[in-house]
């Protein structure tokens, strides 16, 4: 399993002891209930910003747990408004076609969930919470309401009350329903995802999904050579990756959608008949993240520290 991967496995997981019930979402209290996985993930407590010691995910921590959120940033994170944000920056990049929008407060249960998706049963269709990350649900081979637990458990949370992830918080609970991507291969679309500061593509990584193993690698840009040449990853066999014409048109997209932002993450899809906008990403993987390599994602590596040097050099400068 990639870093990535494991990261939105994860999230889920932590829910059960992450919300604690009564802790108000101020920083302060977010600091506390998140900051006790950061310590279980990197044996700390989180790193002021500016402590010469710090990595990336203390960035991203100390911005998570803020509740003071712009409403752009938060009208990029539910996937509902975020389509019409990115046709009015970037016209360009195609966005999955809307085919539902369903509001959970006409959901009371998993098996009333399965009758409002039952249209698109047995379709390429996906369905995913709006306001939240993760849980996304193919509905081609669905076969009743046990087959949405995950994403019927996540979708009735204020996803922000996890970990703490506060531009999510207070956002319309909603499920949306969205065509598949077209592929050559008919299977998921390769995955390209932009680590930006102040509008610069700095990295790209590309996650990639065959016969249900996935394999994941950080490229410099614009060239995209690899980031870290020692990080002992080794693309697969029948990995393709985009043409160097797709590949600068997905730079410059990163580029235009990362504008307005000091950090963010801008996942784009390399789909059959163009580039499709996946989301911008303002805290990855609430902070826990690890850069992909061959030591795996347990624990901190050269390559994650390779990784956050370029980062916080950018924030820096």
């Amino acid at each position: 399993m990639t870093a990535s991967a494991q990261a939105a496995a994860d999230i889920p997981a932590a829910a059960s002891d992450a919300t604690v019930p009564g802790a108000p979402m101020t920083r302060a209290a977010n600091y506390l209930v998140a900051g006790a996985h950061f310590d279980r993930k990197f044996k700390r407590w989180p790193l002021p910003t500016h402590d010469p010691q710090s990595l990336v995910n203390d960035f991203i921590f100390d911005r998570m747990i803020d509740p003071d959120w712009p409403a752009l940033h938060r009208s990029f994170v539910d996937k509902e408004t975020a389509k019409i944000a990115v046709q009015r920056m970037c016209p360009d990049v195609r966005t999955a076609n809307t085919l539902s929008v369903l509001s959970i407060d006409a959901v009371a249960s998993r098996a009333d969930l399965f009758e409002a998706l039952r249209p698109f049963v047995g379709t390429d269709a996906v369905a995913k919470p709006a306001h939240a990350s993760g849980a996304v649900t193919f509905l081609r081979d669905l076969a009743g309401p046990a087959d949405l637990r995950g994403l019927y458990d996540l979708s009735v949370l204020d996803y922000a009350s996890i970990l703490r992830e506060m531009q999510y918080w207070g956002l319309p609970k909603k499920i949306i329903v969205e065509s598949m991507i077209p592929t050559a291969t008919g299977g998921p679309p390769d995955d390209y995802k932009f680590h930006c500061v102040r509008g610069e593509p700095l990295l790209c990584q590309i996650d990639h999904a065959r016969f249900g193993q996935t394999w994941s690698r950080l490229f410099r840009t614009p060239d995209f050579a690899p980031m870290h040449e020692a990080d002992g990853l080794h693309a697969p066999v029948g990995f393709v990756p985009a043409p160097s014409e797709r590949l600068g048109a997905m730079v410059e997209a990163a580029r235009t959608l990362s504008a307005p932002f000091e950090f963010v993450r801008v996942d784009l899809y390399n789909g059959e008949d163009g580039i499709y906008f996946g989301e911008l990403t303002f805290t990855p993987a609430a902070s826990l993240g690890i850069a992909p390599s061959s030591a795996g994602d347990h624990e901190e590596s050269e390559t994650h520290r390779v990784y956050s040097r370029i980062m916080m050099d950018a924030l820096a400068g």
